[in-house]
């Protein structure tokens, strides 16, 4: 119920603003991406090994090498210099230079845009081959260390092997001996990573350039994914400003809401009209009976209707009300079925007997009142709005029915709160006004 309820005045209250929230991002992203110059993007595949990853932190671990040595300084400058490009720096070049691998296996793609098509082809294809030129080259400084390594702890091994038949003392022969040890952990620390450097495709030295530079291809200046991307944020933030409108100005979450924290039953619900609407306002049946029978339990002789609506809206209701009830005449006139367990009552007037009226019934006697009542005093009834009153002529027994709209701020709450407990009329009912906010300003914005 109050998951509900703070849906309704989040979403349902503020769905202008939240529409808002979420068009106005992308009309900025549209128009900042269609005002933008256009880029084009050239692509060119390259094998980074000929050993697959077997798991997916091998590929991992792959692309983001090949992303590191292809937008490396390094890298980006020499492939400027191959492409003889001087009106480019190395960082807006790397900024441009998008790499992706093709599926699981270890051939990506990379990816240069540029404004200029033949700048984006030539960059493309510098950048492919030097990218397999440190691969294969001097530029894998891993495996070039760890083979030096490998040939230096061998080297240390055979003096050390030497060295240990011409030891003079058991001390001594026990110092080369743990020496010796030593290294050759050393060693096999050292053809571990090797290992692992080939596994993971690092030291082969197979990179091959599988495709040059393609022709360049235009970029769409938007795509799907940069609008959407830009609505979601526009979601989130204008939900994040409703909450915060919710926390400072709370809403009633309609006239179930409103029906509850003023204890009061809802009566019904009037249909959707402009507020300011020059025709009267049309009541149901149903709506009708219910006040009628509010009425009679509460025992009241005047009904005052309040809410936020204009003056001649709520006095145009009062009329339509009071005529209604009068057509209805007594509840005891309206034909009903007497019952009594379930069965026709005998009509004797004993205990346990209801009186039930359809809804068929009651749209009949509210339509022709003089050919399905029976004869009978009018209804005394009367229904006024709250200005219409004058405290000093009428002196009947006064009840409140508050006619307010789906959401209104908890002002109009506690206004219709104080004023039951100022006049000291019970409130018989709510009623919901179905009528669309006009640009009339309500009681709870006046006051």
């Amino acid at each position: 119920m109050e998951f509900n309820e703070a849906l309704r005045r989040t979403i349902g209250g503020h769905w202008r603003l939240l529409v808002l929230f979420v068009v106005l991002p992308m009309i900025v992203v549209t128009a900042v991406g269609l005002s933008g110059s256009s880029a084009y993007a050239s692509k060119a595949r390259v094998q980074a090994s000929a050993t697959l990853p077997t798991t997916d932190v091998q590929a991992n671990a792959m692309l983001s090498r090949v992303r590191a040595v292809v937008t490396s300084g390094a890298v980006v400058n020499a492939a400027l210099h191959k492409a003889d490009i001087t009106d480019r720096s190395a960082a807006d070049v790397a900024h441009r230079t998008k790499v992706s691998r093709l599926g699981g296996s270890a051939v990506f793609t990379v990816k240069v845009t540029d404004r200029d098509p033949r700048t984006a082809e030539k960059l493309a294809g510098a950048l492919s081959e030097q990218l397999v030129a440190f691969f294969n080259g001097s530029g894998n400084l891993l495996v070039t260390e760890l083979m030096d390594r490998q040939s230096k702890l061998q080297d240390e091994r055979v003096r050390v092997a030497g060295q240990l038949p011409d030891a003079d003392s058991a001390a001594e022969s026990g110092r080369l001996t743990a020496k010796l040890g030593a290294l050759d952990q050393q060693l096999l620390d050292v053809q571990a990573a090797m290992r692992a450097a080939q596994a993971d495709g690092l030291g082969d030295r197979t990179a091959s350039l599988l495709s040059s530079a393609g022709d360049a291809v235009a970029v769409p200046l938007l795509t799907g994914v940069d609008l959407a991307l830009a609505g979601a944020i526009g979601l989130l933030t204008g939900l994040l400003a409703v909450t915060l409108l919710e926390v400072f100005r709370p809403h009633v979450a309609g006239r179930y809401a409103f029906g509850r924290e003023l204890a009061a039953p809802v009566l019904g619900r009037l249909p959707k009209a402009l507020r300011d609407s020059a025709d009267p306002p049309a009541v149901d049946a149903e709506t009708i009976v219910a006040l009628h029978r509010a009425v009679d339990k509460a025992g009241t002789g005047t009904v005052v209707l309040t809410g936020p609506g204009p003056d001649d809206r709520l006095t145009a209701l009062a009329e339509a009300l009071q005529d209604g009830m009068a057509a209805l005449g007594s509840p005891a006139r309206v034909p009903g079925v007497e019952v009594h367990n379930g069965r026709p009552a005998d009509g004797n007037g004993a205990g346990g007997q209801i009186r039930t009226l359809t809804r068929e019934r009651v749209r009949q006697a509210v339509g022709a009142p003089a050919t399905l009542a029976s004869p009978g005093p009018p209804s005394t009834v009367r229904v006024r709005a709250l200005h219409q009153l004058d405290s000093v002529s009428d002196q009947a027994r006064h009840a409140l029915v508050a006619v307010e709209p789906e959401l209104v701020p908890y002002a109009e709450l506690r206004r219709v709160q104080n004023l039951v407990a100022t006049t000291g009329w019970p409130a018989i009912g709510v009623l919901g006004d179905g009528a669309r906010q006009s640009r009339t300003v309500g009681r709870w914005e006046r006051g």
